[in-house]
């Protein structure tokens, strides 16, 4: 896997997810210069690479018929974690450190070491 491109695929999903948008596999895909047999393994490592306390960003990504594909899961969780997705990243964008840290606890780190992942930096 390139890191350099799961980042930038990680730092797609987070803008998306900052403007309150959803996106479509295919634009995904060719925004961060993947082959469609790449998309599912690159959405699954910038899963993992989140924090346990950060919403999962890849719910901004969508299929055709406007919801997510088959990888997500149950479609009853998808909307809740949408809405907080575009809420936590949305915040990112707009306040200021000290007060994104009182209202989500800490900054989230672009990329970010494992170590500051789980919470051991």
């Amino acid at each position: 896997m390139d890191e350099e491109k799961k980042w930038f695929l990680r730092g797609l999903l987070a803008a998306f997810a900052s403007n309150g948008q959803i996106v479509h596999y295919d634009e995904i895909r060719r925004l961060a210069r993947l082959k469609r047999e790449q998309l599912g393994e690159y959405l699954d490592q910038a899963r993992k690479d989140l924090r346990k306390e950060e919403p999962d960003f890849c719910s901004v990504v969508v299929a055709d018929t406007g919801f997510p594909g088959s990888g997500w899961g149950s479609h009853d969780d998808w909307p809740g974690s949408l809405r907080e997705a575009h809420r936590y990243w949305r915040d990112r964008r707009l306040l200021d450190n000290d007060d994104f840290k009182n209202k989500w606890g800490k900054l989230p780190t672009f990329p970010s070491t494992r170590s500051e992942r789980d919470g051991l930096a």
